[in-house]
């Protein structure tokens, strides 16, 4: 094997190491798809961590991402377990699907956080509210505020382990800062052969405190109905679920 030469593309198995094993939200997704029926625009879809898992339980899923990579590898899951998923390469600020309307948009993962402004924000707002039906939800996590303090973390590192390649990521630090969040990794790659390559990773996203997606929400056509809380876990911290509906004329 070409120790210089992962098999799978980096963007996808850091993606598949530090986001696929979530969990906690699944059951939240699982039972709005039940309650609003299909099809579910799934925004920011990824490598299908939630399509996938709604798809298993024979909901149709459209998985939305910017990153073909990852929704190349979305595609393939699907068709090897033979799922119904459509996959579709797209920004999510400028989604236009013509004469597609859904009863239910989700958007997991904290999305929102990732948009880079409000300006993106209420872009990508108008573009799922164009996309739902008439009194449709949107349903979007959020990270929930107060946030813990900045300072290091005591995490695991998350592991995967693709072709005979080890990649480990291990969150090392948290800055939380008055607009924004980041998340520091250490991201170690280990060939087959043993070679370890190393380099430190920083995220950073937005906050959004109380308030703000409600009032940004509101300038698209969609209005705060309910929130609900996803419980935080060992490793991410706990998240709120907001619910806004689109109005029932439809006007956005």
């Amino acid at each position: 094997m070409n120790a210089t030469a992962p098999p799978v593309p980096p963007a996808v198995t850091w993606h598949d190491a530090e986001c696929g094993g979530y969990s906690s939200d699944l059951p939240f997704w699982e039972r709005f798809a039940t309650l609003y029926g299909g099809p579910v625009l799934d925004l920011g879809a990824g490598t299908g961590r939630v399509a996938l898992h709604l798809a298993a339980r024979g909901h149709e899923v459209v998985a939305v991402d910017s990153d073909a990579g990852l929704l190349a590898v979305l595609r393939e899951r699907a068709r090897e377990r033979g799922f119904k998923v459509e996959a579709v390469h797209a920004d999510v600020r400028t989604l236009d699907l013509p004469g597609r309307r859904f009863p239910l948009a989700i958007a997991p993962m904290q999305l929102l956080h990732m948009l880079g402004g409000s300006e993106s924000r209420r872009l990508a707002l108008a573009a799922a509210a164009a996309h739902l039906e008439p009194a449709g939800l949107f349903a979007a996590a959020v990270l929930a505020e107060p946030l813990p303090p900045s300072g290091p973390t005591e995490g695991l590192p998350d592991v995967r382990e693709v072709g005979g390649w080890v990649h480990s990521s291990l969150p090392l630090e948290v800055r939380v800062d008055g607009g924004a969040i980041e998340i520091v990794r250490l991201r170690q790659l280990v060939a087959p052969d043993g070679t370890m390559t190393e380099e430190v990773d920083v995220t950073r996203v937005d906050r959004l405190p109380a308030g703000v997606i409600e009032g940004e929400a509101r300038t698209a056509g969609l209005n705060l109905v309910g929130s609900e809380s996803i419980p935080e876990t060992d490793e991410h911290v706990g998240s709120i679920a907001l619910l806004l509906q689109r109005d029932e004329e439809g006007s956005a």
